[in-house]
């Protein structure tokens, strides 16, 4: 406290004659003044000279809920988009049997499992979004969070990936003349799946951006 008001008074006496607050807390750094002492004595002087106190930001909180948030609604969208193509897959081998196959694979087990998932996952997915949506609306800044652009180009580049893989395992079952109608179709429901992902948080960057442009 001591050092504080020590540093308070000089800043009081070196202002009162036209010094410059960079300057003075250059010389005070170099003096050997922690940073701490240094901007406490200013926050002190700025509250006197205003009469107001110097705000405080308390965005730590906020930022862990906007991460928990977030990585809420990421875990919720891989387990139902698993859930839903296992769920495809099972019913695309009962409706496309291999006739090499005697005993057709079709296991209630997974797919009641999968549609458990499936019926838990989706809905705190959508609650989820929409809290996401509406802290969006009410605090516009956010679409500038770094955690919100990490996790949603993350999203983008695992459901890009996925998309890749899909089509290369096609164009080279293709190449081979290995082609069914039962692997068409699983082709088709990773397709339509992970595409739909991409093309959904694709589209919600490019609204955002159409939005400051036209905002501009």
């Amino acid at each position: 406290m001591a050092n504080r008001q020590t540093v308070l008074e000089f800043i009081k006496a070196a202002k009162c004659h036209g010094a410059e607050d960079t300057f003075l807390a250059t010389m005070l750094r170099e003096r050997g003044w922690a940073d701490k002492d240094i901007f406490a004595a200013f926050s002190e002087h700025y509250s006197v000279l205003t009469g107001l106190s110097v705000p405080t930001r308390h965005g730590g909180s906020e930022r862990a809920k906007e991460a928990f948030y977030y990585l809420l609604t990421f875990l919720t969208l891989g387990t139902w988009t698993i859930a839903l193509g296992s769920v495809f897959f099972a019913l695309i081998e009962t409706w496309f049997p291999d006739p090499l196959e005697q005993f057709p694979n079709f296991s209630f087990f997974a797919i009641s499992n999968n549609l458990a998932a499936l019926i838990v996952a989706f809905p705190i997915y959508l609650f989820m979004t929409r809290l996401i949506l509406r802290s969006l609306q009410e605090n516009p800044e956010g679409y500038e969070s770094g955690i919100r652009k990490w996790l949603t180009y993350l999203a983008m580049l695992l459901a890009a990936g996925v998309v890749m893989s899909d089509v290369v395992t096609f164009l080279a079952y293709f190449l081979r003349g290995d082609l069914t109608v039962r692997f068409v179709m699983k082709v088709l429901t990773v397709l339509v799946i992970a595409g739909g992902v991409l093309f959904y948080y694709l589209a919600s960057l490019r609204r955002r951006a159409g939005d400051v442009a036209h905002g501009a």
